[in-house]
């Protein structure tokens, strides 16, 4: 008896890679939709200041925070902590990406034929295509399933010192980036889905681990593809993100219980 089975899931995949060097192209601008890195920027290109992190904004759906927890078990790429919430179950509110939305969570809205000039301690990056499955959120990098396929998607959120660009490059669909804004101090987060357009780009400045900070702008990218879930049309998007891929450390955040997700209406 003849037996079928589905198709292989895709996680993530990696495509071509360019190097960018900061100090030689300080410049990243939306030209035509794609990220393009200059000396200076193009004719025709408006500059735009980089969104500020204002600690006394708070969007998103808010929980409370009742213990974090701060490990390294790779102490070469970073930390790892895990927060506890006051629930039972995550939801993360879906947000459409404006300014106003992306900078409450410390990112610049870029849209076409708009710029900003990104700062890094760190000058060699790495701008490289990836394609994210609609099920790359359903695993956990912190819990030893590997990629297994989970029937849960967890929290799992980050902050490090390089600048991230995420650039929304389907032909077909948006790109949805989870954020976080934690203020450790306040036992409190509030967490979202941000719905980036396609043909427009989220700058993320470093962030580095500070004393005192009154809160902390998180991000993740592994739930790229959630647009995928309105259809069948689609079950992968691609997207284009600058990073740095040598010598990075990163701050992890994560809590263990499902995360719900919903579709922007």
């Amino acid at each position: 008896m003849a037996q079928e089975y589905f198709d292989p899931l895709l996680f993530i995949k990696e495509g071509e890679t360019i190097a960018v060097n900061l100090l030689r192209t300080p410049f990243f601008c939306n030209i035509g939709g794609r990220p393009q890195y200059f000396k200076e920027p193009p004719t025709g290109v408006r500059l735009l200041e980089p969104a500020s992190s204002d600690p006394h904004v708070a969007i998103g759906r808010e929980y409370r925070v009742t213990a974090a927890t701060t490990t390294q078990p790779s102490p070469q790429y970073g930390d790892q902590t895990q927060l506890e919430f006051l629930a039972d179950r995550i939801e993360y509110e879906p947000l459409y990406a404006t300014r106003e939305i992306a900078a409450a969570f410390g990112m610049t809205l870029v849209e076409e034929n708009q710029g900003v000039r990104m700062s890094s301690p760190e000058s060699e990056l790495e701008q490289i295509d990836y394609e994210y499955g609609m099920y790359a959120g359903h695993m956990s990098p912190y819990q030893g399933t590997g990629y297994r396929l989970l029937g849960v998607v967890c929290t799992d959120l980050e902050h490090h010192n390089f600048p991230h660009v995420f650039a929304s490059v389907d032909p077909q669909l948006p790109l949805v980036i989870s954020v976080g804004r934690y203020w450790p101090g306040l036992q409190k987060i509030c967490l979202a889905d941000l719905w980036v357009p396609r043909g427009k780009a989220l700058y993320v400045p470093p962030r580095p681990k500070l004393k005192c900070q009154p809160c902390l702008d998180l991000h993740g990218n592994r739930n790229s593809a959630l647009a995928c879930w309105q259809g069948i049309g689609q079950a992968s998007v691609k997207t284009q993100t600058l990073l740095q891929t040598k010598g990075a450390y990163f701050h992890w955040f994560w809590n263990d219980l499902p995360s719900n997700h919903p579709l922007l209406t």
